[in-house]
């Protein structure tokens, strides 16, 4: 759906007219998702914007939880080019990619930049970037000291942030993974994963 975004219409919804009076007086701040509730990945959606700012002027704190595999940095970025500040959401965002990134950097990333040290290597599964998403980048940015493999024999562990794209070696050279985002096809995608099971990746 993520990738699709017009299939969510922006004349579906609406804000529910109880929402900024009795039940915004009842709670002191808000976790809010992104998509389906702030945006459908183009343009806010109805009254999204007008709500937020009534809830900032009721006083209300409010944090982006999304499932977004962006960190949250360039979350909240893509939130202002829709029409919502970020500082609107003063307790900031917690986001998948945020996490993912952490743990990833924690868990494979080198400690040293020395250069004999061998790094770990990254199979990069992500998505192709759009006008409307944030570059896949910003995420393996923050993974920390590590490598992109450019075959699955020599990768380390997987990182499936997305079905669209293969980055592969330091060049970041882009290997389309089919049409399984449209179609369902795993005519590409299955084989690689299959193997990447068979050599017991992480």
């Amino acid at each position: 759906i993520m990738r699709s975004p017009s299939r969510l219409l922006s004349s579906a919804f609406a804000v529910h007219s109880s929402f900024l009076g009795e039940i915004s007086q009842k709670y002191d701040g808000f976790i809010l998702d992104q998509y389906g509730v702030l945006h459908n990945g183009r343009e806010a959606l109805p009254g999204a914007i007008e709500t937020i700012r009534e809830l900032i002027a009721q006083k209300k704190k409010l944090v982006i939880l999304s499932n977004t595999s962006s960190p949250a940095k360039s979350a909240l970025e893509k939130l202002k080019k829709l029409g919502f500040e970020p500082e609107w959401f003063e307790a900031g965002a917690v986001t998948s990619g945020e996490e993912a990134s952490a743990y990833i950097s924690k868990t494979y990333g080198s400690s040293s930049s020395e250069p004999q040290v061998r790094k770990r290597k990254a199979l990069w599964l992500t998505y192709a970037g759009s006008e409307f998403t944030p570059p896949p980048t910003d995420f393996i940015d923050k993974c920390g000291n590590i490598e992109l493999a450019t075959s699955v024999e020599e990768a380390d562990f997987v990182i499936a942030h997305g079905s669209e794209i293969w980055y592969k070696g330091e060049n970041s050279e882009q290997v389309s993974l089919g049409d399984f985002m449209s179609s369902g096809s795993f005519d590409v995608l299955g084989p690689l994963l299959t193997y990447c099971q068979q050599r017991g990746l992480p």
